[in-house]
């Protein structure tokens, strides 16, 4: 099991390098020829720090002018595991109802970005019988001449983990489509991943948590060459029905990196990262941990970004079931590549790094993979697909409620396509389809034998409306 966590990593270097290689070729002569000539390279908005928490626009940017864009979404589900039960299940319909708003108000050096997504789930042959789905993202943001400051905040209340989008009842394919809420952000940019991901992978039986992350981060030009990136944020994760026993957390984490752009298309920076994390029903157990990564990264505008690099980790644990502190050095890294072709979009992403523990654990070393590929076909129709894995081993020993003493690891793997038919200037269908695996490394019941694997199966059909944006300026 542990061998299966690195071979995503050496299929996403492969090709990350591959691309790299064959990109830099390419594009040799133009960059030595701009060199020649005095242009110089500069940090901007379209080639942003590779250590900053803003990732340059593959796509057409979103308009620069004050908007409100509402939106309404219903979908048919059928499922063959709402619960994500461990070892049965049993097909049932799931009808859910949502409404999107999207908000923008851009000034002369300021902008504010809203994004929400809220409605219910009924089930038909499930206790309880609905549930909530709601999540809000909010970007303030302040510029100057040679610099940024950036207030972020996430905020959901969902019935299940965030990875892989189960909640919104089709699969995170589509799920990236309600106004951009989701895995890859929307106008509000990529989320957040790395030591300021939600880390919330997989759920046994519907579990309704609050979870929030805010943010604060600047971005500070020092010369045409270099740039400094601060980000520190506190976030937690609460389980609000809690008698199966997940464990709540509250986690501080900060960053600070150098940044340094060798040429038009290449940086590299060194970043510093820090964590704490903190269980309030299980006090004295926290973890801090210590990080320093070397990035590299090499961006073609509107085609290609790819950043990635790696280092030491140092975590320091405070554990009364371990008998006091005691301290592990691992390897932390990530890796992203964003490529857009003529006619499709792929994005690949990969991050080592310590998380809260899903609820499962008192905190875990998580691997976490991520693709995602997009194309037209067509003038009205459009196919997307998105695959996930995260494998997760824990950092500090088991805690006897929710999971067996000797279950120390868990791996989560959904994989779904969807394909949307635009109906009219307003109007547009969907079906889907996702494959979910939740698998531990023992059996994941604590009073009665019971499978150590739950897998899933969502198919989903669903129609959606949205009309031109409401101009505000």
């Amino acid at each position: 099991m542990k061998k299966l966590q690195f071979i995503p990593m050496v299929m996403f270097l492969m090709l990350a390098l591959g691309t790299t290689c064959a990109q830099s070729s390419a594009g040799a002569q133009s960059e030595d020829t701009s060199s020649q000539a005095g242009t110089g390279a500069v940090i901007s908005s379209e080639n942003p720090p590779i250590a900053g928490l803003d990732q340059p626009s593959l796509e057409s940017p979103m308009p620069s002018r004050s908007f409100l864009l509402p939106g309404a979404h219903i979908s048919e589900s059928l499922d063959s595991n709402v619960g994500q039960t461990s070892g049965s299940s049993s097909i049932q319909g799931v009808t859910r109802a949502l409404g999107s708003l999207m908000f923008q108000r851009v000034g002369g050096r300021t902008s504010t970005a809203l994004e929400y997504v809220g409605g219910i789930a009924y089930y038909s042959d499930y206790s309880p019988s609905s549930n909530q789905v709601q999540e809000l993202d909010a970007e303030q943001r302040f510029q100057w001449k040679s610099g940024q400051l950036t207030l972020r905040d996430n905020f959901s209340y969902l019935p299940e983990g965030s990875f892989g989008f189960g909640v919104y009842g089709d699969s995170a394919a589509y799920s990236m489509g309600l106004d951009g809420i989701g895995y890859i952000g929307g106008a509000i940019g990529a989320s957040l991943n790395g030591i300021f991901g939600p880390g919330q992978f997989g759920s046994l039986g519907q579990a309704p948590r609050i979870s929030n992350m805010a943010i604060v981060d600047i971005d500070q030009d020092l010369t045409r060459r270099s740039a400094l990136t601060l980000a520190g944020g506190y976030g937690l994760v609460h389980f609000t029905d809690n008698t199966a026993g997940f464990i709540d957390s509250n986690q501080i984490s900060a960053e600070a990196a150098y940044n340094y752009q060798l040429s038009r298309k290449n940086q590299i920076a060194v970043l510093y990262g820090f964590q704490d994390f903190h269980y309030p029903n299980f006090a004295g157990s926290t973890f801090t941990t210590h990080l320093v990564n070397v990035l590299f990264g090499h961006r073609i505008t509107g085609r290609m970004d790819l950043i990635f690099g790696g280092g030491p980790q140092v975590t320091i644990i405070n554990s009364p079931a371990l008998g006091g502190v005691s301290h592990r050095i691992t390897a932390s890294a990530q890796a992203s590549l964003r490529y857009r072709f003529p006619r499709t979009s792929i994005g690949i992403f990969y991050d080592r790094v310590n998380t809260s523990g899903s609820g499962y654990f008192l905190g875990a070393v998580s691997d976490i993979v991520h693709f995602s590929v997009s194309r037209p076909l067509g003038r009205t129709w459009n196919a997307i697909a998105d695959v996930g894995y995260a494998y997760n081993s824990q950092i500090q020993a088991g805690v006897f409620g929710l999971l067996p003493s000797n279950t120390t690891s868990f791996w989560y793997l959904y994989a779904g396509a969807a394909l949307q038919h635009q109906l009219g200037r307003h109007f547009s269908m969907f079906v889907s389809y996702q494959y979910n695996d939740l698998s531990f490394n023992s059996s994941a019941c604590v009073t009665s034998a019971c499978s150590e694997a739950s897998q899933r199966n969502v198919a989903a059909i669903g129609l959606e409306w949205h009309p031109h944006p409401i101009r505000l300026d």
